[in-house]
């Protein structure tokens, strides 16, 4: 089962991969792949521990695949934004996590940087689900904020009743962590 669970992270990894190069081709970016912890990994599945601050408690847990994504939206106007996709040793049959890769105050995206992306929920079924499309959710759920499921409620309010000062919010964070 260990050597077919690795089977599908990389054919995953590499459906990601070949997406992110015709992204890159469109007029419109969506995603474009930075690493993971899978290059150079030879018959092994790597783990990085260097990232487990904010994941699981056990420290050889997952693979990473670092990215970054682009937001046509107001306040992100196609800025790129850091992410990492965690892929927990069983995925398939656990999905994948989402984290942004910077501080930002967003209604989904909790403390940690965690996404919360319905698409992600555990009692989803994961094994249909592509890493082209967990990336498609992390896109979308920037560009339109899920405010009736909010993990940061003062910011989703705020998104709701003031766009204008959380557009302005958002922006402030992104430029001053991200260089374009």
């Amino acid at each position: 089962m260990a050597d077919s669970v690795s089977d599908q992270i990389r054919k995953d990894y590499k459906e990601l991969k070949d997406w992110s190069g015709l992204s890159d081709k469109t007029s419109r970016r969506v995603y474009e792949h930075q690493s993971s912890s899978l290059e150079d990994a030879g018959d092994n599945i790597p783990t990085d521990e260097r990232e487990n601050n904010n994941a699981s408690s056990d420290p050889a847990a997952f693979v990473v695949i670092y990215g970054w994504i682009y937001p046509s939206s107001e306040p992100f106007n196609g800025k790129k934004l850091p992410i990492q996709i965690r892929l927990a040793k069983a995925y398939p049959f656990l999905p994948p996590t989402v984290y942004m890769g910077i501080q930002l105050r967003h209604p989904n995206i909790e403390e940690n940087g965690r996404m919360c992306i319905d698409l992600l929920n555990p009692e989803t079924e994961s094994e249909k689900l592509s890493l082209v499309k967990v990336v498609e959710a992390a896109v979308k759920l920037m560009d339109e904020p899920n405010t009736d499921s909010s993990v940061d409620t003062e910011t989703a309010v705020l998104c709701q009743k003031d766009r204008l000062n959380y557009n302005r919010n958002i922006t402030t964070a992104v430029n001053t962590q991200v260089s374009r």
